[in-house]
């Protein structure tokens, strides 16, 4: 993907706005001369990763929530665990308490890794999303390469979270092109591409991580020429009362152009606090994104969608 530099303006933002307030403390917060543009890739190029397979909107890890990202046309994101017999399965949490939240106080106890895969399909984890969702299930790695089969062209993060690397190649051998191993360690990056090199990595870098404790990281890969790294992902933190970014735009603006520097890296930037304001996804792009994290899919494509809009409006 060859990339030139594009000086991009932001009239007709406001129509995005809900209150002059929000947009006078925007405005005040956004300073950072735009890098490398989204608008320079074609819309339909652009990947919109959900954060646990549908974001907020579907109970997370499920197959209801993976072709639900499918239909919107992103990427859902999910998270591995092993099971007690050794059953490779979807499930984020540490525990069941969150997404069991009337289960009894020793199941909520429990790890994924203290049950086996039997007992593990007898788990209702939709309920704690809404009765609409009931009965929904996790899902095994297998079940997961079935779905994959069905279209070649659907792809899958895969956040490891407890998990054999080498069992997770091999169970996935059929579908790896479809495999993006997405991980907050390097070193796992590193393991992968050597276990599937027809597979694609996401080194994510962590939430509420400031300049100072992401520098060591971001200049790690330069050092490195971002070996092994496909796509890298930055969470965002956005203050509620000033809309100012953790990590700072400055520092945003530098990453996005060290990424872009390396000519084969997907630079994505994932808004966490208010994943449902598009004007804040646009001031992402501003900054030099070219692909988005997000819980809110549907509002990250509706932000997209306006801002190539807005583009054409301004040529």
């Amino acid at each position: 993907m060859r990339k030139t530099k594009n000086q991009v303006t932001i009239p007709g933002i406001l129509f995005l706005f809900g209150s002059t307030v929000f947009f006078a403390a925007f405005a005040a917060a956004f300073s950072a001369e735009p890098v490398w543009n989204i608008r320079n890739i074609p819309q339909n190029k652009v990947t919109v990763v959900a954060h646990r397979g549908a974001g907020d909107l579907a109970p997370e890890n499920t197959i209801e929530a993976l072709q639900f990202t499918w239909k919107l046309g992103g990427i859902p994101e999910v998270d591995i665990r092993t099971s007690k017999d050794g059953v490779l399965v979807m499930f984020h949490d540490t525990n069941f308490r969150r997404i069991m939240p009337h289960a009894s106080e020793e199941l909520k106890k429990k790890r994924i890794e203290d049950l086996t895969w039997s007992e593990i399909q007898k788990l209702d984890i939709g309920s704690f999303r809404g009765k609409q969702f009931a009965g929904q299930k996790v899902v095994s790695l297998a079940g997961i390469c079935q779905e994959l089969k069905q279209d070649r062209w659907r792809q899958i993060c895969i956040d490891v979270k407890s998990v054999d690397l080498k069992q997770l190649a091999r169970e996935a051998k059929e579908v790896l092109p479809q495999i993006i191993l997405t991980s907050g360690s390097y070193k796992n990056v590193h393991q992968w591409k050597k276990l599937a090199p027809n597979s694609q990595t996401l080194y994510w870098m962590g939430l509420g991580a400031g300049d100072a404790v992401l520098a060591p990281k971001i200049q790690e890969l330069v050092e490195k020429h971002f070996v092994d790294v496909d796509r890298m992902q930055i969470h965002v933190v956005f203050d509620r009362k000033t809309f100012k970014t953790t990590p700072t735009e400055a520092f945003l603006k530098d990453a996005a152009a060290k990424a872009h520097a390396a000519g084969h890296v997907e630079f994505q930037l994932m808004p966490w606090g208010i994943p449902d304001r598009e004007e804040l996804y646009w001031r992402l792009f501003e900054l030099g994104a070219v692909g988005l994290g997000t819980d809110r899919p549907d509002v990250a494509f509706s932000a997209l969608r306006h801002y190539y809009e807005q583009g054409q409006k301004s040529k």
